[in-house]
């Protein structure tokens, strides 16, 4: 299609309503601006399309700010009737294209990383894959009372085990890769990974924050994006704007200290 998202994404729908095949495209996350118009019509008319778009977050790196997304993916997740799925590796992304192909009444976006990020070898291969398609999971259970629940979602994952292993035994931690799959489920299941009686709870995620509050309450805490990236490597802008395990040891802490 060369530059032409928005192109694209209208060729996405003609395929779609066509019925005989199941339509994809891919770009960088960023340029959902550019097609915007054409998703929204896929989730209008239900079209089962699928967008895999990649380069989700400031993880990009040296292509710098014009192509990190910070507001990008939660500002799809708030247009009704898509499922915006990010996986944090690569189990968890081949349950995202499961999900995808399952879902017949409405379009997918998958918001992949460019970075590499480390295969979660602590969570179980299947829970990983089937946890994806109920849109969140308790990826590591405390062993005994639970003090805190740490969520997150895509490459941010790795960040929330690595601060549960230094916080110890009472804490949680949920992968919430798709907000809607997750509150479509029956609320006895949401209940069991996002217990009411704990208030305590820390979310991360390379983007704005606004979205995640509806898990963590006035009295957890976001840790996310209010400003654009820069142009370094990936790791470096992620540590400069805060997105690293440290952060939410220290965000962890001053909960549990009240």
């Amino acid at each position: 299609f060369g530059i032409r998202e928005h192109g694209m994404c209208a060729i996405l729908n003609g395929i779609s309503y066509h019925g005989l095949f199941r339509a994809s495209g891919a770009t960088f996350a960023v340029f959902t601006d550019y097609c915007r118009a054409s998703i929204r019509l896929a989730a209008v008319a239900k079209l089962p399309n699928t967008y895999i778009f990649t380069h989700d977050s400031i993880g990009v790196g040296e292509d710098g700010p014009t192509h990190e997304p910070v507001e990008t993916v939660s500002s799809v997740r708030l247009m009704p009737n898509i499922d915006v799925i990010r996986p944090a590796d690569p189990e968890e992304t081949a349950g995202a294209f499961v999900a995808a192909m399952q879902r017949i009444d409405g379009p997918t976006f998958l918001a992949l990383t460019r970075q590499a990020v480390p295969m979660l070898n602590d969570i179980d291969v299947k829970l990983r894959r089937e946890g994806v398609l109920r849109g969140g999971y308790v990826a590591r259970k405390e062993r005994g009372k639970l003090d805190l629940i740490i969520l997150s979602c895509g490459s941010e994952l790795q960040h929330a085990f690595a601060a549960a292993r230094e916080l110890g035994d009472g804490v949680r931690v949920v992968s919430m890769p798709c907000f809607e799959r997750f509150n479509r489920q029956p609320q006895q299941y949401r209940e069991d990974v996002l217990p009411n009686d704990c208030r305590k709870r820390v979310a991360i995620e390379a983007g704005v924050t606004e979205i995640w509050y509806q898990y963590v309450g006035l009295d957890g805490k976001v840790l996310g994006l209010h400003q654009f990236g820069l142009s370094a490597p990936g790791p470096e802008v992620m540590k400069e704007r805060g997105i690293d395990a440290q952060h939410v040891i220290e965000a962890a802490k001053s909960l549990l200290a009240n």
